[in-house]
């Protein structure tokens, strides 16, 4: 079994737009990162983002590592991170480092010049309730940037600012 999820969003901007919004880090941090992101997402490259707005994963006091696995220009993004296990239960709770990587993969496809529909699968977790747990975090959290950057693209608003 792979456990995985997938969500996705339409945007209605040109893919051109779309792509470099989450390729680039200027865009990036304008509606997701907000702490920064160290680079552009350039294939077999590492990157740090880090969240100013959310709290700091055990043991990532300087950001989360995205290794950057695979990029296809207009396409497709292929990241891989550690994963993440548990729930935030109480206030001050942090999830922990699972000791494995997942694999995020972004899919931009054109749906006519202007609407382009963005999926994002996250998959190889492991089976178990506290990897499951972590998964709905990070569910959550790609829906919650997908709509950030529909905001961002469609409306020059950073929907992130106090979301967290």
């Amino acid at each position: 079994m792979n456990l995985r999820f997938t969500v996705q969003t339409k945007i209605q901007k040109p893919l051109e737009a779309v792509f470099q919004a989450v390729y680039d880090p200027k865009h990036l941090s304008g509606y997701f990162t907000t702490g920064g992101a160290s680079g552009p997402l350039v294939e077999g490259t590492k990157v740090i983002w880090k969240f100013a707005d959310f709290p700091s994963m055990k043991g990532e006091d300087e950001g989360v590592v995205v290794n950057v696995v695979e990029v296809i220009p207009d396409s497709k993004i292929v990241l891989e991170w550690d994963a993440h296990e548990g729930s935030y239960e109480g206030e001050n709770e942090l999830l922990t480092v699972g000791g494995y990587k997942t694999k995020t993969e972004m899919i931009f496809e054109s749906l006519d010049p202007n609407n382009t529909l963005v999926k994002i699968t996250e998959s190889d977790w492991k089976v178990s309730q506290s990897a499951l747990d972590g998964s709905y975090m990070n569910c959550q959290g790609w829906m919650n940037m997908s709509c950030c950057l529909k905001a961002y693209l469609e409306y020059g608003i950073n929907l992130r600012k106090g979301f967290f």
